[in-house]
């Protein structure tokens, strides 16, 4: 240390001479290195706490079906029954009973205690000695016909209209329950939609990234080309909505479409890709494809795009479940296979 800083230090602060001669010998300076010292090691300390990775926290894995057991308020609305409160006063008067099949006879037969009691979800339950519904499905199919919108209630500006919605034909036991359909269907356009009991099945079943295939019979006019048409689709075919691609599974001769009534002229205009021949009298082929989206008019614009525009659509697969010969208008049950392979899309 330079000697004149002891000098300096004496002039410009109050340390004494004492204390100066603590410094010449390295007192202070060790207590500060050593306090130096200790900071620095907290400070280590505390960076290496903040860089320790946090420790990974196992996720409860959230059900996604109906639980195994629930309330038997809960049970009783979803099975149509009525609303939450109005079931809840059934059970509190203890007029239900429960058992483990629906053949099964009084004797072997619970009787339920209030509305907060839990039960399994498929239990099979009676009202006052009468059989009960079962639980509702999953998944419900629906052969959609031709002029049925594919919304629950039709907007309020159009109910003069008095169009006809599918609110109007499911149960209202499903209603009740929460079934809702599975995207939509054009106003023109027949074949299958789907109604689902889960939200997130319906998201999965909708959103693109999941890639569920959706199935569809186009009546087109033309002769198509299948070489032609396939690369044409694989390849992508722009549209006033974007650009869209499909799987061509085959092309066959069609005699023409099946409905050719007056009502499809209005519901066509508008449509920029769409170029409907009303008088048109020549050939027509039927296209078979698949596409894993959902957007508004897409196999329309895409085939009109393509030359042929499309008479007739009708979707006849949406992932694992088939329209087969269900017949327009009714609804079924979806198979276990086709429900084991909805829940495997939630698991």
């Amino acid at each position: 240390i330079n000697p004149d800083f002891y000098g300096e230090l004496r002039s410009t602060s109050r340390f004494s001479p004492a204390g100066l001669q603590k410094l010449r010998t390295g007192h202070h300076f060790a207590t500060l290195q050593s306090s130096n010292t200790n900071n620095a090691s907290d400070d280590e300390q505390a960076k290496t706490k903040k860089r320790s990775p946090r420790s990974k926290q196992t996720k409860k894995k959230k059900s996604t079906g109906p639980k195994k057991l629930q309330r038997i308020d809960k049970i009783l609305a979803h099975r149509g029954l009525g609303t939450r409160s109005e079931t809840f006063e059934l059970a509190k008067a203890k007029r239900i009973t429960m058992a483990s099949r629906p053949d099964a006879p009084h004797e072997e037969r619970t009787r339920l205690r209030g509305p907060k009691e839990k039960i399994p979800y498929n239990a099979s339950l009676f009202l006052d000695g009468n059989l009960l519904p079962g639980p509702p499905p999953l998944l419900l199919a629906y052969h959609k016909p031709k002029y049925v919108l594919s919304v629950m209630q039709d907007d309020k500006k159009y109910q003069d209209q008095q169009r006809k919605h599918l609110g109007q034909v499911l149960e209202p036991r499903y209603i009740k329950s929460g079934m809702h359909p599975v995207g939509r269907l054009d106003y023109d356009t027949t074949g299958l939609i789907l109604f689902s009991l889960d939200g997130k099945l319906t998201q999965r079943l909708l959103h693109p990234r999941r890639g569920v295939e959706k199935e569809y019979v186009a009546t087109v006019q033309g002769l198509a080309d299948e070489a032609s048409l396939t690369k044409k689709l694989s390849d992508g075919v722009e549209t006033s909505e974007g650009a869209h691609v499909a799987e061509l599974i085959a092309v066959t001769h069609s005699e023409g479409p099946i409905d050719n009534d007056d009502e499809l002229e209005d519901v066509m205009k508008g449509d920029d890709d769409e170029d409907i021949q009303d008088d048109y009298l020549g050939p027509c082929s039927d296209v078979r494809l698949v596409v894993k989206e959902g957007k508004y008019r897409m196999v329309r614009r895409m085939l009109a795009n393509c030359g042929h525009p499309v008479v007739e659509l009708r979707r006849v697969r949406h992932g694992m479940v088939e329209l087969g010969d269900l017949s327009v208008g009714e609804f079924r049950e979806a198979t276990e296979e086709e429900t084991e392979w909805a829940q495997s899309l939630i698991d």
